[in-house]
């Protein structure tokens, strides 16, 4: 997963929030922005994880209906872009960047690709 951590990390234009891999019953932070991180209680993370991985088993059906693989779902929000990015079933990488005007999403996905 460090890999993945330092390529995503390293796309110019886009700063790093928070880094986890999902698993199907837990997941873990792989990086965490040292002013974020007292943002954040272990209730809040498990909440997000909850409701991440509920959209990842929806995501199945639309995935299925549309005959193609997800490569990241992406979520952009007023300061924050999210990316989701599915490895297994039920299983993803969650990666968050302060927005920026423009922002980088095809060089983020390209990098996860990459890892």
């Amino acid at each position: 997963m460090s890999d993945l951590v330092e390529s995503l990390r390293a796309v110019d234009g886009a700063e790093a929030r928070v880094i986890a891999h999902l698993g199907s019953l837990d997941f873990t932070i792989e990086y965490v922005r040292d002013d974020l991180a007292s943002l954040y209680s272990d209730q809040d993370l498990e909440s997000a994880y909850r409701l991440i991985m509920a959209n990842q088993v929806s995501s199945d059906d639309f995935k299925q209906l549309i005959d193609e693989s997800i490569e990241a779902q992406t979520l952009f929000f007023e300061n924050v872009v999210v990316f989701v990015f599915p490895s297994a079933r039920y299983e993803a990488v969650f990666a968050s960047f302060d927005r920026t005007d423009p922002f980088p999403v095809l060089d983020i996905i390209d990098a996860a690709d990459r890892s």
